[in-house]
């Protein structure tokens, strides 16, 4: 019987790379501005597959997005600590698996626009799931009764020092990540100028190419049998806080924070936040904490809908852990936003 099952789920998850459009991070939000695609993020010469090779240089920012004609004719934007940024993507990100959001500061006196990423990169978010349940992993880039989100936000960290950046995003699918090699992975760069005094010190780092071996238990999974009892998302901390969010801030929808669900703390965190519950039935704990961190709504149309930016360029311009889920303080309290008005 067992084998059946797992022969049948195994089927179903070898057509999902054809059931699902792939995807491409195309246009920055800020504030809730949200600007025009490939006007401050580096446009890919990769129509929307995804990067597999982890020793790549595309890994960076995507193929063709260090292209110096590239590098040179996208602007950049200029923005503050604590800002509140994020991109739009060409079509929702239907395949399962983490997003996260990476960081790097170009040389001084380089600016954002010839710079190509090869200093050290540091990771401020991480979103990987709702829940775990009896069904398997619920995916917060999948929000239930959605086809997949279709932009997200964050905020810049409030002691990030002044300097031109790159702000990477990426996410990894995981559908066909049974075996070495199988996690997909689609990523796109903004450029950002920082303004301000922050003087934080964010760590760790890494190098991009490098962040990954791929072998970590976040990378070589199979999602879907034996249902997975917990999940660890691969890669560095975030900084400052050291947690993973479980539940996607929307562009236009109230503003829920850095950490959402996530009740770890900074001073305990040693890799990415993890969590597990337990398949066959979760605990009075990880339900409430799974209830407080429930997908909302999914984004809504593409940003080819988006309104230009009415701002120029103002600058020269390996294993991973799991832990229970507990009670607990969240390492960032929850921020409400009034509603903005831009409609993806």
């Amino acid at each position: 019987m067992r084998s059946t099952i797992s022969s049948t789920l195994m089927a179903a998850a070898a057509l999902v790379p054809t059931a699902f459009a792939h995807y491409n991070f195309e246009a920055l939000i800020v504030n809730g501005n949200v600007t025009s695609a490939y006007e401050y993020v580096r446009q890919t010469n990769n129509s929307n597959s995804p990067i597999t090779d982890i020793t790549s240089t595309d890994m960076i920012c995507n193929s063709g997005g260090n292209l110096a004609a590239t590098m040179a004719k996208t602007s950049t934007y200029t923005v503050a600590p604590g800002d509140n940024v994020g991109f739009t993507i060409n079509a929702a990100i239907s395949h399962p698996g983490p997003l996260s959001v990476w960081m790097s500061k170009a040389p001084d006196g380089t600016a954002a626009n010839a710079y190509d990423g090869s200093g050290d990169w540091f990771k401020v978010y991480e979103l990987t799931y709702t829940e775990i349940n009896s069904e398997g992993i619920q995916w917060a880039t999948y929000p239930s009764g959605s086809s997949g989100i279709q932009n997200f936000t964050i905020d810049l960290p409030t002691d990030l020092p002044a300097g031109d950046y790159l702000m990477r995003a990426e996410h990894v699918a995981l559908h066909a990540a049974e075996e070495f090699g199988g996690a997909q992975f689609y990523m796109g760069c903004a450029q950002l100028s920082v303004t301000g005094d922050g003087a934080g010190s964010p760590s760790p780092v890494t190098s991009i190419p490098g962040q990954y071996t791929g072998y970590e238990a976040g990378l070589i999974i199979n999602i879907y049998y034996p249902i997975p009892t917990n999940y660890t998302a691969p890669g560095e901390a975030t900084w400052p806080d050291a947690c993973d969010s479980h539940e996607a801030n929307l562009e236009g929808q109230t503003y829920l924070g850095m950490c959402v669900g996530d009740d770890s703390t900074g001073s305990s965190a040693t890799g990415s936040a993890a969590a597990s519950s337990t398949a066959a039935a979760a605990t009075t704990t990880a339900a409430a904490s799974s209830a407080a961190a429930a997908a909302t709504t999914s984004a809504s149309a593409s940003s080819a809908a988006a309104t230009t930016s009415t701002t120029a360029t103002t600058s020269a311009a390996p294993a991973a852990s799991s832990s229970a889920v507990t009670t607990g303080k969240k390492c960032s309290s929850k921020r409400k936003r009034a509603a903005k008005k831009h409609v993806l």
